[in-house]
């Protein structure tokens, strides 16, 4: 997440706020100022970009201020810069936030760039109106604007009612990785009910293991997770009328698994620890000596979830979720396939975002678009034996259709 860029600008950590209190909206006069309009007594830019679908299936925007550097230039050495947040819906409910940034630590000698501050939101269809100020603290210098902004409903949204019990705004916390992935602070949650008439068990697996040609880059793991974690997240907020949902995370590298079971609310402080503590680049001697296996070890824990009991009534749906994952020499996996059972089935989420800024330049040709079709992978063809319904989305948009399509492919199903 793009955020501070400045020379030594030293940021003072701000409380977070998804209400209205802040003590700092009380120490400055930020409601008399509001009342009298617009002021640029700092030379600031502000900017409100139209909020997009995220990764955690929520609509996500954006409040983007920057400070120019003369600015900073000619203010350092005393105080602090303080830029404030403000959000209020159509009822009248605020959400108010403020940050704080040092002047007082900015080396003589040092060259300041511009103060970047941006602040993430989640949000809902509706209109809302912002009000945005930075203030100098040593010499009460302020700039202030307001911005209305029209959020409007996804067009032809697949699943159409799941905002209906969210928050009209979640304020996204500024946390380091693993945790800005996942954004524990944030507690609204999806409406995804799949009603079903029977006893429907569902085991959402979300596989770490990256391809054999990037397995020792650590930035291809966090690239993969930032849009695998929150789409975790989504998945764990699948809500069958009967039964139970099941998360469980699979290394396949080191053959080590997390889980949690009868899911109503992710517990991260448990299950963040594979993301904090992975280290793509070292792999211990026995986990060296069984890479041959890894799809094998994957394979067995499918099958550990698709089995039905002969005389039970229950049924059995497993999600893989995973980045493309394409390996080498691996062991042949032994096939071992449990018989055709109309109470099981398999959905492959093969999940590649492709940011729009992969475009290929191509001389004389313009952009040539980044490729969207793979050869199918090692966890495709693993588990092709159990005729997996196969995903491949390449942005959030595409994430939600496959959803949509698997909630109601179980919901039909099991009618």
């Amino acid at each position: 997440m793009r955020r501070r860029q400045f020379l030594s600008l030293i940021p003072i950590p701000a409380i977070a706020q998804n209400g209205a209190r802040d003590r700092y909206f009380a120490r400055y006069p930020f409601d008399k100022w509001a009342e009298a309009g617009e002021r640029a007594q700092l030379h600031w830019n502000v900017r409100i970009p139209a909020p997009q679908l995220s990764s955690h299936q929520r609509l996500a925007g954006r409040v983007e201020v920057q400070i120019e550097s003369r600015e900073i230039e000619k203010r350092r050495g005393r105080g602090e810069l303080i830029t404030f947040f403000q959000v209020e819906d159509s009822s009248g409910r605020r959400w108010r936030r403020h940050d704080t940034f040092s002047l007082a630590t900015i080396p003589a000698g040092g060259k300041p760039k511009p103060l970047y501050y941006a602040q993430e939101f989640f949000i809902v269809p509706g209109d809302y109106k912002f009000s945005l100020a930075a203030c100098d603290s040593k010499t009460s210098d302020y700039s202030f604007t307001q911005r209305t902004l029209r959020v409007s409903p996804l067009h032809n949204d697949p699943l159409p009612n799941a905002f209906a019990n969210l928050p009209a705004i979640e304020l996204a916390s500024h946390l380091g990785m693993p945790d800005s992935w996942f954004q524990p602070y944030t507690r609204g949650r999806l409406n995804l009910p799949i009603e079903t008439t029977r006893t429907v068990h569902i085991d959402v697996i979300l596989n770490l293991t990256l391809s054999e040609r990037t397995a020792g880059s650590l930035a291809a793991f966090r690239r993969n997770m930032n849009a695998l974690v929150p789409a975790l997240k989504v998945l764990s907020q699948l809500r069958p009328s009967q039964g139970a949902l099941n998360v469980t995370l699979l290394d396949l590298t080191k053959r080590r698994m997390w889980e949690q079971k009868n899911v109503e609310e992710l517990n991260w402080d448990r299950l963040r620890a594979p993301f904090a503590e992975s280290n793509p680049g070292v792999i211990d001697a026995q986990s060296l000596a069984a890479k041959e296996q890894m799809t094998q070890f994957f394979w067995d824990q499918i099958l550990d979830r698709v089995r039905t009991d002969p005389e039970g009534a229950e049924y059995r749906a497993v999600i893989v979720l995973s980045s493309p994952l394409f390996l080498a020499h691996q062991i042949k996996v032994e096939p071992a396939v449990p018989p055709r059972d109309a109470r099981r089935r398999v959905f492959y989420l093969r999940y590649r975002p492709l940011p729009r800024y992969r475009a290929v330049p191509i001389p004389g040709d313009g952009l040539r678009p980044p490729a969207t079709a793979l050869p199918s992978d090692d966890l495709e063809k693993t588990l092709k034996g159990l005729d997996s319904k196969n995903f491949t989305p390449i942005n959030p948009a595409e994430f939600r259709k496959a959803l949509a399509a698997i909630m109601e492919t179980i919901r039909a199903w099991i009618e």
